[in-house]
């Protein structure tokens, strides 16, 4: 049985969004400095300041753990109606985790704005399903970051361009 069968949806998201937080953190050598909210039931997941101009970025985190045994070209995210923020400032991180080493292999990141757009509208959720290959030209394309780096760095052009 693999990691992903092991452990619940609730533990699979927490080991996500720890692995964001402290590599935003390191990769920003400290200016961004992530905080998580008591509870999550509006979809916000971790709230991202910058220490150097005080803005701050909600983020809801979805995770995707790859299964060695079961190789797949895309890979799907999903957003729960109940718990999102439609029209409200913010941005969705989602990422891909390799069970083996349970680092971040390739991220996403846009807007929470632009998610009824780009998504695909199920009854109750939005859907995401973006290719994992690096050449893909999907719709998910532009928002695809293949390292922690690239990922810091969209998030702070975030936060200095203003969230809407």
């Amino acid at each position: 049985m693999g990691l992903r069968e092991e452990l619940s949806s609730t533990q699979r998201g927490k080991i996500a969004e720890l692995h964001v937080a402290t590599a935003l953190m390191a990769q920003s050598a400290g200016r961004l400095s992530p905080f998580e909210p008591l509870s999550d039931d509006h979809g916000i997941d971790l709230v991202v300041l910058d220490k150097v101009t005080g803005a701050a970025l909600p983020i809801q985190v979805k995770s995707w753990l790859l299964d060695p045994d079961k190789p797949t070209k895309t890979v799907q995210f999903d957003v729960q109606k109940s718990t999102f923020g439609e029209g409200k400032p913010g941005a969705l991180v989602c990422v891909l985790m390799d069970t083996t080493t349970l680092s971040i292999v390739m991220a996403w990141m846009m807007r929470s704005a632009d998610i009824p757009r780009i998504a695909t509208d199920r009854p109750g959720k939005y859907v995401l399903a973006p290719s994992r290959l690096e050449g893909s030209k999907d719709k998910y394309a532009a928002h695809r970051h293949g390292s922690i780096a690239s990922l810091t760095d969209a998030i702070q052009e975030l936060l200095s361009t203003g969230v809407d």
